[in-house]
This record gives C-alpha cells, structure tokens and sequence, in this order.
C-alpha cells in the first residue's frame, strides 16, 4: 500500500490508503506495540478523520512488525501511575473507551489483522473490529488475573457479548494465551489462513470496499442498534431509523444497478448514492 502522507513513519499510528481501504498500523514495536494514551487518542481522531472520507470504505488494524498485533496496554507506564490515573485509562471516558467507541461508530467495516500476540486492552480492541483475521502463529489472551488487576466491567461486558459467557470466563479466569485453533473455535477470530495473512485480509477488505455503500453502511448501523439492545427488541424509534435507512437504500441508485448487473452478469458500479 502506499502511504497516505497524513503520519510520519516515526508516528505511533502509520497511515495507508489505497483500493479504498485505510491501514492503520499500531507502531511501537520495540514495546510489542503496546498501547499509550496518546497512540489511542491518535486512533479515536484517525477513525473520526476517515469516517468524511469519502473514498474510504473498510479500515485494517494492524500492528507493526510480525511478532505483535499488540501487547495491550504499556505496563511500564501503569507502573509508575496511580491507581487512580490507569484506572481512568481503561474505563468508561478514558482513552481506550473512546478508541472502541471510534472503531464501532466507524460507518464501514473495521478488520483487525492479528498477527503474533494480542492481549489485554489490545485483545479487547480486536474484538471490538466487525471482523478479525489471524494466521497459525496469532496468540490472544486477557492477563488481568495474572496481573492482579480486575477488568473493567465495559471490557467484561463485550466479551461476554461477543463470545459467550462460558468463553468470557475460560478466557479470564485462565489468563493465559489461546492459539490460533482454539480462538477461531471461540469466535474470537472470524478467519484464519497460512502465512499471507496481509495479503488475505488486503483480499478480504478490498471485497467488502466494493460492494454498496448505502448497504454496508446500513448494516454496521443496524448491527449497532442490534447490539446496544442486548438481546432485547429494537426499540420503536430505533426501530423506526433503522428502518428509514432500509427504505433510503431500496430507493438508491445502487440498489436498481445491483439488481441490473445481477440481471446482465456483470459487477455492479456503485457510487454510493
């Protein structure tokens, strides 16, 4: 991908953009990619930058190198923080709060390209991406037990959502790492392939980038509504915009030269309108 010219290559968060997908590479390597305060501000802004852009239509989150998508948050500078002060980092308002909520406000799909470790904050970030791609050597695990740390009930609650709540509980009364296996079982990640894992999920997005606009949209909108009810029924006003967002796409232009390329045997052109 060539570079989009908005991040330095000495940025915690690097910039790519090509095929209508925007690569976000999580870029501190030297520390396993561990996530700061400012890296998860730097990916709340970049998210919010991008979801104007009009040409962008799927985001890729990865971590630089291959030994680490990231090791979650940066434990040397927990350590010499207050209690106080890393609580606020992971909790409801806090820097990793506002990057979730960034990721699942993002008006396109959201992959996580986890290569190597993901754990902790990180781990939970992956989760909160619509899909996640991993390879024979992804390793993803939740470490609070182990470091005498209670997570914080938001965290707990996604999981328990994703996933399950028999898988929630091995995941972090075990506190240990998952291989590849045995997290495609769980569902943590959606897709797993052999050694190009970059190659396949560049694959994977460019797919999901062509197809409409107004109905991938209207689906993330939708699977949002969906999820925020928690198993209960859409509420009557929630409903009823979710619904007007079903009656603007049947109404698109997209959506008669869908049904016409269909139709020819052709791919369909979609502009988003």
């Amino acid at each position: 991908m060539s570079n989009g010219g908005d991040v330095s290559e000495h940025s915690e968060l690097l910039e790519e953009k090509r095929d209508g997908i925007a690569m976000l590479t999580l870029n501190r390597p030297q520390s396993g990619n561990a996530l700061t305060a400012s890296l998860l501000d730097s990916l709340s802004e970049t998210l919010a930058r991008l979801a104007g852009d009009e040409d962008v239509r799927c985001v890729i989150i990865r971590g630089a190198g291959s030994k680490a998508f990231s090791l979650g948050m940066d434990l040397r500078a927990m350590a010499v923080s207050t209690p106080e002060e890393n609580q606020r980092l992971i909790s409801a308002g806090g820097p990793l709060r506002r990057a979730i909520a960034a990721i699942e406000s993002f008006p396109f799909p959201v992959v996580a390209m986890v290569q190597g470790y993901g754990a902790g904050a990180a781990c939970e970030l992956a989760l909160s991406c619509d899909i996640r791609t991993g390879c024979g050597q992804t390793r993803m695990g939740m470490p609070p037990a182990k470091l005498g740390i209670v997570y914080p009930p938001e965290g707990l609650e996604r999981f328990v959502r994703k996933l399950g709540l028999a898988s929630a509980q091995r995941i972090f009364y075990t506190g240990r790492y998952f291989e590849a296996d045995e997290l495609y079982s769980m569902g943590v990640v959606d897709f797993l392939c052999g050694d190009e894992l970059e190659g396949f999920t560049m694959e994977l997005a460019r797919r999901m980038a062509a197809n409409a606009p107004l109905s991938m949209k209207g689906h993330k909108r939708t699977f949002q509504a969906i999820s925020k009810a928690q198993g209960a029924d859409l509420g009557g006003e929630e409903r009823a915009a979710v619904n007007e967002i079903v009656i603007q796409a049947m109404r698109s232009a997209d959506a008669g030269e869908g049904i016409l390329a269909f139709l020819q045997k052709r791919p369909p052109e979609f502009n988003g309108s």
